[in-house]
């Protein structure tokens, strides 16, 4: 048999080339590999190293460093992909593979949080693996040096989670229905909207002692709704968190982290597979809360095998956590290492999931993105830098920030904006020229804040409207301002009020402006003809009066009501300095009328005009690490943790605009808040005074402050009557220890409630010289002032606060010198020694 290998060549060739041919054929139609990437639910970041497996055809893969994976398509037109990762829900997404051609995102539901983690070992070695951290604190931490500069990129986010789609089907909601085309979501269950969206990138420079932070911003993009409410929740999502501290504070609530040096009291601690990420070795650990009720996290990290240093760490707060609103929260750290093997931070996410309402209804998603680029420690020219400070922390916006187009944003942010971030810029521009939308707006506003706008002015509050009293009986009150459209600058306001028993007009007028392109400046001036409804003297500028809705309904019994009738004439002039430093000089002319059962103002009166004084004040403060959130209407002061101190100095100008008395005073208040650690926090306050000069009476002296209803007043002493001692020389102090969650916690049964446990005490010493007493006649009149005469007013309470989120109940009891009036006195001889107060308010 002749065998022709010419033509077994040719056959093989042809073989081949028909085996190419059917391989390319099938590469166009289905490809071998199927690409994707797997991402955490809520916060929207790569999972690293998670698992992807077909449920069907049961071959799988696992994704890299950067979340995404490769893995070779299924041999089903229909089958699923299991997607798991140790401390997640397992994930099932279905796959078409006629309808999946392109790159899939996969996602990963939120973090288990009971239970912990389940790592088989025969030891622990998540526990050996957290010691070795903490004995590498110090050279790890990334805060470890004096100074720092990097480019900063910062991007904040607000959006509407938990829309229902039926609800714009709704007459209320129909005008909005075009907004279900700008939903971004990775799962059509759980729809969030995205309404509010800025973007910086700055310079940014810091030094640790003395502590100064300086950032120059070379760019802003800013789109959304802004309003108050906003600003005060985005201040609380921009906070830095440091996890290599002890302690984490969060919206002002303390954490305790899980590499703190105490960490094995409050977590176990698992430690799970090891990966190489870039050639280098690292360690997985999980963490976990080891009871419920304390503020703890659970999540895990990614640790250095050599320097034991974190690359990168995920925290998620536990269900029980003593936090008001928040139903996720979770953080994102991320950390690079330098040439010299120091760590520096990389990147920064914190998202926090708020809701007013129930865990599963209408809520807020904040989320806060920084990336560093550039970081340089320890360089003499960023400590030449933060000698330009003014104050501690400083920003500085250049005049072009807001002018970059487009193109420069894609080229110059640090990562690219996701497609929900894109679609705010025009979605916004759309609802804030829609009159309906202003029209809502509008409505929520008056409800919650009180005031409504027409264009350059609004009326409110309207809860000061209708009001009553034992002088008036019912009052009514109308309040007129300007808005930011009638200037910028300049603020008009008052309002007009009467009584129906007095059968008398009343009201204010006022103005205040800031100096054009100096706002450091403000002058001020109002002229008041007014009761002067309950107002107290250690926080005059932001007092709570009792011309409102609900005062007279809360009264304490047995108590009659007094007044002063107050004219007064007042201008100030304002200026705030550096380092948060405000320094303010007022005049004020003010004649004063007494109403019953207080004396008649005639026993005081020098001239028979009456009691006329005028006035002359200074005051300085300072307020170091305190952030001011600026409206059209007031300043809203974010405390820090450092203390506040406020002197005053007043001169009386007599025969100036009729003025009768002569003297001088001078005042000193400190106030602080601050936390223990583990021990929650402790507020403050004290103060002093003394008055030089006879003959003042009693209305110009230091009348301690009253509360005649039963909201609790934290800066009045609550069983106290209003004018019940008078004092020309006085010191006192009030503070208040909120325990939290840490007495509660003892009790099993009570870890799961939010409710916190407090104490407070105040007290006060005070006198009157001989001169004054004689002048303010104590000894006649049917009702008598009171003296302190060197001994203390004390009040000791405790109680319950965050009762339903809202609500705190004190107990207070009173320990004051005895005083036995004499017959006709309508002063009682049986002062109330303990009562119980209620108040509510919104916090974290």
């Amino acid at each position: 048999m002749v065998v022709n290998h010419n033509h077994i060549k040719i056959n093989l060739y042809i073989l081949g080339l028909l085996l190419l041919c059917a391989a390319g054929s099938n590469a166009q139609v289905q490809p071998v590999l199927l690409k994707g990437r797997v991402i955490n639910y809520f916060t929207n970041e790569v999972i690293p190293f998670a698992s992807v497996r077909w449920k069907r055809d049961s071959y799988g893969a696992v994704t890299d460093s950067s979340g995404s994976f490769r893995i070779r398509k299924t041999r089903f037109e229909l089958d699923t992909l299991v997607v798991s990762y140790v401390g997640f829900e397992e994930a099932h997404h279905p796959y078409h593979a006629k309808k999946d051609t392109g790159e899939l995102v996969l996602t990963l539901p939120e973090v288990k949080v009971t239970g912990g983690v389940e790592v088989k070992s025969k030891f622990n070695k998540g526990l050996r693996w957290w010691r070795s951290i903490v004995a590498h604190k110090k050279e790890n931490d990334p805060y470890q040096f004096n100074s720092y500069s990097y480019e900063l990129y910062n991007k904040l986010e607000l959006d509407i989670n938990n829309l229902n789609r039926k609800s714009f089907d709704s007459k209320l909601l129909k005008p909005f229905a075009f907004v279900l085309n700008n939903i971004d979501s990775t799962s059509e269950t759980r729809p969030f909207l995205p309404i509010f969206l800025t973007e910086t990138i700055s310079d940014y420079y810091s030094s640790t002692n003395p502590y100064r932070t300086r950032e120059e911003i070379k760019a802003a993009l800013t789109n959304g709704i802004k309003n108050e409410t906003v600003m005060q929740f985005m201040s609380g999502v921009s906070q830095k968190v440091n996890v290599y501290e002890d302690y984490i504070t969060i919206f002002g609530k303390e954490f305790i982290s899980p590499i703190s040096n105490i960490g094995d009291k409050f977590y176990s601690y698992h430690g799970a597979d090891t990966q190489t990420i870039d050639k280098q070795k690292f360690f997985h650990l999980f963490f976990s809360p080891r009871q419920e009720g304390s503020n703890t996290f659970s999540g895990d990290c990614w640790v250095n095998s050599i320097s034991w240093a974190v690359q990168r760490i995920n925290l998620n707060i536990s269900v029980t956590a003593n936090i008001n609103f928040v139903n996720k929260l979770s953080i994102i750290q991320e950390f690079r290492q330098l040439d010299n093997g120091k760590w520096v931070f990389s990147k920064d996410k914190f998202i926090a999931d708020l809701s007013p309402l129930k865990k599963d209804k209408l809520s807020f998603i904040g989320r806060k993105t920084s990336t560093y680029k550039n970081v340089q420690v320890n360089l003499p020219s960023t400590t030449e830098r933060l000698s330009k400070n003014k104050i501690k922390e400083e920003v500085v916006v250049r005049d072009t920030a807001e002018t970059h187009a487009p193109d420069f944003w894609e080229v110059n942010r640090h990562e690219p904006l996701s497609r929900n971030e894109n679609k705010v810029y025009t979605m916004i521009d759309t609802l804030k020229h829609m009159p309906v939308f202003q029209k809502y707006s509008n409505a929520f506003q008056f409800i919650f804040d009180g005031h409504k706008k027409y264009g350059m002015v609004e009326i409110g509050p309207w809860y000061k409207w209708i009001s009553g009293n034992q002088h008036e009986k019912l009052r009514l009150r109308f309040d007129l301002g300007t808005t930011t459209k009638f200037s910028q600058h300049l603020r008009l306001f008052g309002y007009l009020a009467y009584g129906f028993l007095d059968t008398r007009f009343k009201g204010k007028a006022a103005f205040s402006y800031n100096l054009n392109h100096h706002e450091s400046w403000n002058f001020s001036g109002s002229y008041i003809d007014d009761l002067d409804n309950g107002r107290i003297r250690y926080n005059e500028d932001d007092d709570a009066t009792t011309d409102n809705l609900f005062s007279q309904l809360i009264r304490r019994q047995g108590i009659r009501q007094k007044f002063l009738g107050v004219k007064e004439f007042k201008g100030s002039v304002t200026k705030q300095w550096p380092y948060n430093l405000s320094t303010q000089v007022s005049f004020t002319n003010a004649s004063y009328e007494t109403y019953g059962p207080l004396p008649s103002q005639t026993l005081f009166s020098l001239n028979n005009n009456g009691v006329i004084n005028t006035e002359a004040i200074f005051k300085v403060r300072y307020a170091p690490g305190e952030k001011e959130i600026a409206t059209h209407r007031r300043k809203i002061r974010i405390k820090g943790l450092e203390p506040v101190i406020e002197a005053r100095y007043a001169q009386s100008l007599p025969d100036v605009f009729k003025g009768e008395y002569s003297y001088h005073k001078l005042s000193l208040q400190l106030s602080q808040t601050f936390r223990i650690p583990r021990w929650g926090q402790i507020e403050y306050l004290a103060y002093g005074g003394k008055y030089f000069g006879d003959s003042v009476p009693f209305m110009l002296l230091e009348i301690h402050p009253g509360n005649e209803i039963y909201y609790y007043n934290k800066q009045s002493f609550n069983l106290m009557n209003r004018f019940e001692y008078i004092s020309d020389q006085y010191a006192g102090f009030n503070v208040e220890h909120n325990f939290e969650k840490k007495l509660f916690n003892l009790v099993p049964f009570m870890r799961k409630t939010k409710m916190r446990q407090f104490w407070n005490f105040k007290a006060v010493w005070g006198d009157l010289s001989r001169p004054n007493s004689r002048f303010n006649v104590l000894e006649f009149g049917s009702y008598r002032l009171k003296i302190l005469r060197g001994r203390p007013y004390m009040e000791i309470g405790t109680g319950i606060d965050n009762i339903l989120k809202f609500f705190r109940i004190d107990l207070v009891w009173r320990m004051a010198p005895q005083f036995t009036p004499p017959p006709g006195s309508t002063v009682p001889n049986n002062p109330q020694n303990f009562g119980i107060f209620g108040s509510f308010r919104l916090q974290f």
